[in-house]
């Protein structure tokens, strides 16, 4: 190939700095993935030879740059997350969580970020300016050099084509689709556009839903149940957990409170885990979301009065229109908006107790918790463990991460005694339930990982913190509750499969959707074999679910019980 005098006007300089980069998350892949040889083979001669044969096609190189365009976003899109994550082509849910997260919380991403956005913007950019500028230059290969291009381009890719064939023939479960970048993310995207849609047309398809739910006891009876929806709150940082730091001072001293230790999450990620926690669904019937609605509803069929308060912003997904089912909807944030602190919702609970209008209440208090960023989830005169002024999200800030982490499991500790004070004013029959939806990697071991929603999960992301706690007046009136929480607090826990049931049955409610053995009130209660809701909405058993085998040996002890 012929090259002229400056760089910038040379095509093909420009071809192999487009090439080069768009094969940067493919040649990672082969590393970091677990697929067979030919598969990974095939995951670099294909690409390589489409996109050869693509700059063959026109002696425009510039102008097939820019239309490189599409390609170059996947590519700086997987870089970003091969940064964060280490491993993984982007997946459904993280399509997912991009058209559910508020302007907000992506800005406090993209801040612990930079380093990776850095190199993107440098790689992709360099190559739309570059591009910009050849078709300005009118920069061309030579016609031999084109040819050059569509000859190789077809030869590498039927090479490739070749690889493809041995992978079905000796690799098990090989696929073409799900293997090969960014075939498979562009397949996720369009799967991700399409369950947003589903969700999109929730509101009809889940219209003639009902749980046929009915309170067993007296209507004039007062009742108080509050379900509290945790963000991002690992077990591993609760005192109540084990801990050897004082993150639960308050909670570790309260009466009649549970906290399950063994609580494992089904999923990693909000979008999926929240709408489990509110309804009767788990990872094996997940698909059934668009057709089903929410706890408040039960809980309106039994007669209750419902309200379902939030710090976080609506942003369209099941959980906004699960919040939509209650009597009473109220929204700290506004959509896109900055989320307050999660003490902000305990006037609205507090209004909501004082109206005498109701004598059966259900409240949802939807919380931020413990999601990044740490340091602006509690009160900055309320910080207790110390630095917590970290400087960005690295393994060398991880001391400062920690102690602003653990700031925040100790403000959920006075929050939640909060609203546990308040319901036991009332000296009715009341209850609040608490699960985080999953946890958090803070850079925990050599493999440098943080935050969640990865497509293989870890030890840290799974394990989340549980608790519940029953008034005298309801413990008195129920006390085979107070017997069966003694017995099941020691056994692994699915919040996404117990809450629902206990809840109900707490409240007294009879619904043919209650499974007893799922109820952590209930003498029946049996655990069932651990599973995990993956990036395709299968429910997988957590041994086959993609989590690696240093995340397995932390959490077999816990999968034990």
């Amino acid at each position: 190939m012929r090259f002229k005098n400056t760089i910038y006007r040379s095509a093909p300089w420009l071809l192999l700095w487009v090439v080069v980069g768009l094969m940067i998350p493919n040649a990672v892949l082969c590393v970091t993935e677990q697929g067979c040889g030919w598969g990974k083979a095939a995951n670099i001669a294909i690409p390589l030879g489409v996109y050869l044969f693509l700059f063959g096609l026109s002696r425009n190189t510039g102008r097939t740059a820019l239309l490189m365009i599409p390609f170059m976003f996947f590519a700086a899109f997987e870089v970003v997350l091969l940064n964060l994550y280490g491993e993984s082509v982007i997946a459904v849910d993280m399509f997912l969580n991009v058209l559910t997260t508020s302007y907000s919380e992506a800005s406090e991403l993209l801040a612990s970020l930079l380093g990776a956005m850095a190199l993107v913007v440098f790689i992709y950019l360099t190559a739309i300016v570059w591009g910009v500028l050849a078709v300005c230059r009118d920069a061309a290969l030579s016609a031999g050099n084109a040819r050059l291009c569509r000859r190789l381009g077809i030869g590498i890719a039927a090479v490739g084509a070749v690889f493809v064939a041995l992978a079905y023939g000796f690799c098990h479960r090989y696929s073409f689709e799900h293997e090969t970048f960014p075939v498979n993310a562009v397949s996720n995207m369009v799967e991700a556009f399409n369950r947003a849609a589903e969700a999109k047309a929730y509101p009809e398809t889940s219209v003639s839903f009902s749980y046929r739910a009915k309170s067993r006891r007296p209507a004039d009876e007062p009742e108080v149940y509050v379900m509290v929806v945790g963000e991002t709150s690992r077990a591993l940082n609760w005192q109540l957990g084990g801990y050897d730091r004082p993150t639960n001072p308050r909670l570790s001293i309260v009466a009649n409170l549970t906290f399950f230790p063994y609580a494992i999450t089904e999923s990693n990620t909000t979008h999926k885990s929240v709408p489990m926690l509110l309804s009767h669904l788990s990872a094996e019937n997940f698909n059934e979301l668009p057709r089903t609605k929410s706890i408040t509803s039960a809980f309106r069929e039994a007669g209750y009065r419902t309200a379902f308060f939030s710090n976080q912003p609506p942003n369209g997904s099941y959980t906004q229109f699960f919040g939509e089912e209650a009597d009473r909807t109220e929204y700290l944030a506004a959509q896109g908006g900055v989320a307050r602190l999660d003490e902000e919702l305990l006037p609205l609970l507090r209004e909501e107790l004082a109206d005498t209008t109701y004598r059966k209440k259900f409240v949802v208090l939807h919380t931020y918790g413990s999601h990044f960023q740490y340091r602006d989830r509690y009160p900055e005169g309320r910080a207790h463990f110390l630095p917590d002024d970290f400087i960005d999200a690295s393994a060398d800030e991880r001391p400062k991460l920690i102690n602003a982490f653990d700031n925040t499991v100790l403000y959920t500790d006075s929050v939640l005694c909060e609203v546990i004070n308040m319901l036991d004013s009332l000296g009715c029959k009341s209850a609040m339930f608490y699960s985080a939806d999953h946890g958090e990697d803070i850079f925990d071991d050599s493999r440098g990982r943080f935050l969640h929603a990865s497509p293989n999960p870890t030890y840290y992301q799974l394990r989340v913190a549980s608790l519940c706690w029953l008034s005298d007046s309801l413990l008195r009136s129920e006390p085979r509750f107070k017997q069966a929480l003694e017995r099941n607090r020691g056994r692994r826990v699915s919040p996404q499969k117990s809450l629902f049931p206990s809840m109900l049955q707490a409240a007294g409610i009879v619904s043919p959707y209650i499974t007893r053995s799922a109820s952590l009130v209930d003498r029946a209660y049996a655990p069932t074999p651990a599973v995990y809701l993956n990036d395709l909405n299968q429910a997988l058993l957590m041994e086959n679910s993609g989590v690696r085998e240093a995340d397995m040996r932390l959490l077999k002890p816990y999968l034990a019980k």
